[in-house]
Formats: structure tokens, sequence, C-alpha cells
């Protein structure tokens, strides 16, 4: 009995490490909380909220330069009834990329690394519906890109790599407002699927 709940204590701890939605390592995403778990939110017209850019459960100790491109999608018309209220980047952040709140570039360089942490904030974005309507939010790589490979980039000990896209991909959305929410994607077997109906 001590053995299952010794095992049971350690598998929790171990879960707690990796509280993000999606375990992979090197994913970046956008969240509405900054811990990497809510990437779907409901919202009124006229309610500030944030969006936070973070790269989850990097293998790196610190990230020194990102990029990456993106696009809020909103319905044909309403264009004009999305405002970004502020950006905010890490201390000492230089932004050389151009964008609207729709879409457009980051492309950071930093003054100092910030440190590694499961849930990494990179860019902090407060937004500003004045219509009910859903916005559907994507990442993809920044234009130019330092690397080819339509992936976002961070630089880290020196060298360029790109980043994975956390629950989502060039042509899903990583986070939905008033829309449906975006889901982590998990590769299976036939023989893990198998498994859950014995």
């Amino acid at each position: 009995m001590k053995k299952l709940v010794t095992l049971l204590m350690l598998s929790l701890m171990a879960s707690s490490a990796f509280a993000v939605i999606d375990p992979d390592p090197d994913m970046l995403g956008i969240y509405f909380d900054t811990t990497g778990d809510d990437n779907c939110l409901t919202t009124a017209a006229n309610v500030p909220f944030f969006a936070y850019v973070i790269l989850t459960n990097p293998t790196v100790p610190g990230v020194e330069a990102f990029e990456f491109g993106y696009e809020n999608a909103v319905p044909v018309g309403f264009e004009t009834l999305i405002f970004q209220l502020s950006t905010t980047l890490p201390a000492g952040a230089i932004d050389v990329g151009e964008g609207t709140p729709t879409a457009g570039n980051i492309i950071a360089g930093l003054a100092n690394p910030v440190p590694a942490a499961p849930a990494t904030v990179l860019v902090t974005w407060q937004y500003l519906l004045l219509s009910p309507m859903s916005v559907e939010m994507y990442l993809t790589a920044s234009n130019p890109s330092s690397i080819e490979g339509g992936l976002p980039v961070i630089q880290a000990e020196g060298s360029l790599r790109q980043v994975g896209l956390s629950t989502g991909g060039p042509s899903f959305p990583v986070a939905t407002v008033n829309a449906g929410c975006a889901v982590a994607t998990e590769s299976d077997t036939w023989g893990g699927l198998k498994s859950l109906y014995r």
C-alpha cells in the first residue's frame, strides 16, 4: 500500500511540473493566463482582456531573442472593431516588427535573456472588442524570418532554433475568443488506443 501511495504522490508532482495545456517541449502559443492553461476565452464587448504569447516547456536556459508572425482573424467587416490597447515585451527588449491589431510581426532582441520557466511569457497584449464577435488567433513565422520553415524562431545559447506551435498550427488557431476552443492535438498509437478499451 505504501508503494501505491508513493507512486501516486510522485505522479502528481510530475504532472504539476508541466502544468500547461501542451506537454511538448519548446512550443509557442497564445494564452489568456500566464501559466499556459487557458487558450479559450469568452468575453463581452467593451471589456479589456489580456493575451500572453508564451513559450511552454522550453529546453533552453533562457531566450535571447524571438520572432513570430500573428494574425487575429475576425468576421468580415469587423476588422476595425478590435483594438490592441498595449503590447508589453520583456524589459530591455527592442521590437523591429510592425503590425496592426489584426496582423503583424514581433521581431525582438533582448538586452538580457528571459530565464526559462515551464511557461515563459514573451509578449503581453491587451485587447478590446467593440462588438460581440469571435476572434481566432494564429501564430506563424515572422516576415521576414531568420529560418525558413514557417515556424516561430527563438535565439538561445547563441543560436537560432525553430519552435513548434502549441495547440494549433499555421492553419489552425492557437487561441480563440468567443469561438470554439482550440484544443491540443496528441499523437497516439493503435496499440495505445486499443489499451483504453481493455
